[in-house]
């Protein structure tokens, strides 16, 4: 078994309720985000899953996810996907080809018009950092490993980078952001500032093409896509073995222009490895929502909010049960979040959470807690 040591980063804030009052461009206030709770999850160990994504497909309205990491430390590659409707987890009878666990889902079409959902690289069922890219289809409910395109990524050591979660889509491509890599797999402890691009629909063996260096190297990066910007939110940077959270938040246009990381406000505590949503219409317009703030090793519940128009955060609300690691996914104007890890660092959670924009039921208090201590996990 690998082992990473990691620390959280203590976190105090206030909770900020206020109501819009007026269309997205005037706003100045806090828009509140409340979440509750959703069918607990039936899968895995427990049950219970962590290190995953889920990806909705609409012409189902299920939710899919391609494996997860459970509280044995295993590693499935079983898909499973969330019925919206009908409320219900369902196996697909189906395995990805490389079961992995630290990935974020990219839904694109290839050239021939199929749907395809992605992950790149991941860490494998035997603790190694792999360059697999591989793919689902929903509608045919198979799967495929892209040998000639496998994930390019490296640190300056040239090591294979883990980017994570830090995968978004723009324009029908996939933007990999960052990633760290690990002296527990025979490598060096150091980020990256690497970003990769994914073309589904280019010819085999030249589907990637290098992209603009972040400003701030770091793994773990929380992803959202807002207007026509590809934004990267905090993350982890790995200090001799030990992840350190990161308040750094950057943006660019498509995902493909220079990153802009002075023009574009800072988290005010440092979080990473959690879901972000970003909104162009409806309440909560022009904003990105960060459902969850990791933390090692105390994750925090708080709902932290990025408003596009005034270039600040606030916290908007809480999510029921601290986690980090969680998969989610938006169907609407509906945040979804499963699984991941609680606040302990170590537990494996089966609980789902759904959020929407709305006044919350009171006064809660940000689910703050010190994270001076440190803990041994597998990364």
């Amino acid at each position: 078994m690998k082992f990473r040591f990691v620390r959280g980063v203590a976190l105090v804030a206030t909770l900020a309720v206020a109501v819009t009052a007026g269309p997205a461009f005037a706003r100045s206030s806090t828009v509140p985000v409340t979440f509750k709770e959703g069918k607990p999850i039936t899968f895995g160990v427990g049950p219970g899953a962590t290190r995953f994504d889920g990806q909705f497909y609409e012409a189902k309205n299920r939710i899919y996810f391609l494996g997860f990491r459970e509280a044995d430390d295993s590693t499935s590659g079983e898909v499973w996907y969330y019925d919206v409707l009908l409320k219900k987890y369902k196996d697909t009878g189906v395995a990805m080809p490389v079961p992995v666990s630290n990935y974020q889902i990219a839904a694109l079409t290839d050239a021939s018009g199929k749907l395809g959902f992605y992950i790149f690289g991941g860490r494998d069922a035997n603790a190694a950092i792999v360059t697999t890219v591989q793919a689902y289809y929903p509608k045919s409910n198979t799967t495929k490993v892209f040998n000639s395109d496998s994930w390019p990524g490296t640190t300056p050591s040239a090591c294979i980078s883990l980017p994570a979660m830090g995968v978004a889509v723009f324009n029908n491509k996939a933007i990999v952001m960052g990633g760290v890599a690990f002296s527990a797999n025979g490598c060096v402890d150091e980020q990256s500032k690497q970003t990769w691009i994914f073309d589904a629909t280019a010819a085999n063996g030249s589907k990637w093409t290098a992209g603009k260096k972040l400003n701030v190297a770091r793994g773990y990066i929380t992803p959202a896509v807002l207007g026509n910007k590809v934004y990267a939110i905090g993350g982890d940077v790995n200090n001799a073995g030990t992840l350190i959270a990161q308040t750094a938040v950057e943006a660019s246009k498509k995902g493909t222009a220079a990153w802009d990381d002075a023009g574009v406000k800072d988290l005010a505590n440092a979080c990473d490895e959690s879901q972000a949503f970003g909104f162009s219409s409806g309440a909560l317009a022009n904003t990105i929502t960060l459902a969850g703030c990791g933390q090692w090793p105390n994750d925090t519940a708080d709902v932290n909010q990025y408003d596009a128009t005034t270039n600040k955060w606030s916290v908007a609300g809480a999510i029921n049960e601290a986690r980090r690691n969680q998969a989610g996914a938006a169907v609407g104007k509906t945040m979804y979040i499963f699984g991941g890890y609680a606040a302990d660092g170590a537990t494996v959670l089966a609980s789902s959470e759904i959020g929407k924009a709305g006044p919350l039921a009171g006064a809660r208090a940000s689910h703050a807690s010190s994270g001076a201590s440190q803990r041994a996990t597998t990364s």
